[in-house]
């Protein structure tokens, strides 16, 4: 083989070399671009996955504002129809925006969100926040109890609430019971009492989250002569100076269900001096004629 020939053939052979190695390269350089891209799609995937999940879709007839009790320290037992990992005020929105979510808790250590499609109770938990659409019952007070309704309640009558000598009745204390007494008055303006004896036994068998209300004796009252009777039927708290004004408030709201079939309105006339040590009480008024 001749000198220029040798060279050709070795110039041959490095091309060939070269255009190997370009090719190994770019093979090389595809493929990791093609995971790399792929990892890319995979994590921008999960972070929209994750989004969708903690954003969701908003079902029909969903709200889009809410008031929650709120309750530091506790977590929630009940249904749970969805857990998710998001912060605190995310997984209050998500409740928010879902109509069937009553409720929901979430935990600091590892912001782990549960909402909740029922509450049937709930317990200390010092990691915990959870918030409920309605009181839990049998549990303490929310740290942002009701308002007392006192806006939209029809316009009655403020006279002084009557004597109550002689109306209470003897009640068994509950051991470890942290709800105050409250008391219940039926007064009946004209008439015989054949709702109120009804009436009375439901408030009896009713367990109030608020008070721990308890119903006197039915009394009857001339409708003329009583300035009480106006605009009857009708159901009015009052609590003592220095009692803690919202569990009226609240306990009037918890009564509702007890008080509709009658068509008592309710209101709180908020603090107002009584006679004798009560710290809360209602007055309930009916009418028959």
């Amino acid at each position: 083989m001749t000198s220029k020939s040798a060279n050709r053939a070795d110039l041959s052979v490095k091309t060939r070399l070269k255009q190997n190695n370009s090719d190994t390269g770019n093979m090389f350089a595809h493929l990791f671009f093609c995971g790399y891209r792929e990892l890319l799609l995979r994590a921008a995937g999960s972070s929209l996955a994750a989004l969708v999940v903690l954003v969701g879709i908003q079902p029909i007839g969903a709200q889009t504002t809410a008031v929650f009790f709120d309750y530091p320290g506790t977590s929630l037992n009940g249904v749970v129809s969805a857990q998710v990992i998001a912060p605190l005020q995310a997984c209050r929105s998500l409740c928010t925006s879902r109509s069937g979510c009553v409720g929901f808790d979430h935990s600091s250590a590892d912001n782990s969100c549960r909402l909740l499609a029922g509450v049937s109770s709930a317990g200390e938990s010092r990691a915990s926040t959870a918030a409920t659409r309605n009181l839990i019952i049998g549990y303490r007070p929310p740290s942002n109890p009701p308002a007392t309704p006192s806006a939209a309640q029809p316009k009655v009558s403020r006279a002084a609430p009557p004597n109550i000598s002689g109306r209470k009745v003897s009640y068994r204390s509950i051991p470890g019971d942290p709800r105050p007494i409250g008391w219940v008055y039926i007064n009946v303006c004209s008439g015989a009492p054949v709702e109120a004896d009804s009436l009375r036994s439901s408030i009896n068998g009713f367990v109030f989250e608020s008070l721990r209300l308890i119903p006197g004796r039915i009394e009857q009252f001339d409708r003329s002569t009583t300035p009480q009777c106006a605009l009857v039927p009708k159901a009015v708290g009052y609590a003592s100076p220095g009692a803690e004004e919202w569990r009226i408030g609240a306990a009037l709201e918890e009564m509702r269900p007890l008080l509709r079939p009658a068509g008592v309105g309710t209101r709180a006339d908020g603090l107002l001096p009584m006679q004798g040590s009560d710290r809360y009480r209602i007055d309930i008024w009916l009418g028959h004629e």
